[in-house]
């Protein structure tokens, strides 16, 4: 009969630990990739707001008011760029320290895991001996019994 490993709640809960870290990298990821898309819409944006105020520039007929506007939308614009592009460095930031702490759960959890290796090995080695030893008694059993015939 084996033994049941004295560290299996251990390893259980570094299992659920490492599931937890991977659902906080999923999510980490999830946010990043959506803020790089909200960055990447305003790039495009500040692009084809460039390029109307060019034209409205190369018009004749210059519209005085359609250009200010235009060049105020491109402030807020740029402020909203570099307020967006914090805020993917810092999600960047937080998916690396997720990646990070995922790394570390799995590692504790393969050590724990090779400690399980290690006792079944060695309870399989005990039964083996064990198993070896009923046979050489039940062999000089036999070859004691044949002598005695």
């Amino acid at each position: 009969m084996r033994k049941r490993f004295r560290l299996e709640s251990v390893l259980s809960y570094r299992e659920s630990l490492v599931e937890a870290r991977e659902m906080e990298l999923a999510e980490a990821v999830k946010m990043q990739a959506h803020a790089e898309a909200i960055l990447r819409a305003l790039q495009e944006r500040r692009v084809r707001t460039l390029r109307e105020i060019r034209e409205m520039r190369s018009d004749a007929r210059l519209d005085q008011m359609g250009l200010l506007t235009a060049e105020s939308y491109l402030a807020r614009l740029e402020a909203d760029l570099e307020q967006q592009a914090a805020v993917v460095r810092e999600l960047a930031q937080r998916t690396k320290a997720c990646r990070e702490a995922l790394t570390e759960a799995l590692q504790e959890k393969k050590k724990i895991e090779r400690l399980k290796e290690r006792e079944e090995q060695r309870l399989a080695q005990e039964e083996a001996r064990a198993e070896q030893v009923f046979v050489d008694d039940l062999n000089i059993t036999r070859h004691n019994r044949r002598e005695v015939l």
